[in-house]
């Protein structure tokens, strides 16, 4: 009797497990396909922002870098650096770098004209020179020990011959390669 009840909590214990587990990773797929990630700071490793008003995250495949964040607080006074890709097809793919030097607090930074750059192929349109940039980015959090950095950011790409890219409610909270 004590081994078909053991087996009877066992086998509801596993059924639990199993639909929870299933419950989360439609969660987690949902939160990848529609909604921009919670701003958070705790070294989450999220990243994403609304392009024109669509969600932009990272995405790829096994074999592409989709998102890295590099930060050397003893290189012109902190030099900072998020690249981030999005690989939807062999033709649609798109790049974002997102650098600046003089970052070692929490704060806003401005672009001035700078530190962005952005490739997009389906629209044939390279934002690297001759292009102009404006917008911030504000570091709230720059966690050494634990090796993470989190903030917001927003930016405006502006070409001759492409089109105006807007990007808004940025957020992230990467750890530091």
């Amino acid at each position: 009797m004590k081994t078909i009840k053991t087996k009877l909590i066992l086998f509801i214990l596993s059924c639990t497990l199993l639909t929870t587990g299933m419950k989360c990773k439609k969660d987690s797929q949902h939160l990848n396909n529609d909604q921009l990630p919670a701003v958070t700071q705790n070294g989450a490793n999220t990243f994403g922002f609304l392009l024109n008003g669509e969600v932009w995250l990272p995405k790829g495949g096994l074999l592409d870098q989709k998102l890295d964040l590099s930060y050397d607080p003893n290189y012109k006074g902190g030099s900072f650096g998020i690249f981030a890709n999005r690989y939807l097809s062999s033709k649609d793919k798109m790049k974002l770098s997102i650098g600046l030097t003089g970052v070692n607090n929490t704060g806003t930074y401005y672009f001035n004209n700078n530190g962005i750059i952005y490739d997009d192929s389906k629209s044939n349109c390279y934002y690297y020179e001759n292009r102009i940039v404006s917008g911030s980015i504000t570091i709230t959090k720059i966690d050494l020990t634990n090796k993470f950095i989190s903030g917001t950011f927003e930016f405006k790409l502006e070409k001759d011959g492409c089109p105006t890219i807007n990007a808004t409610q940025g957020r992230f909270d990467l750890k530091i390669e």
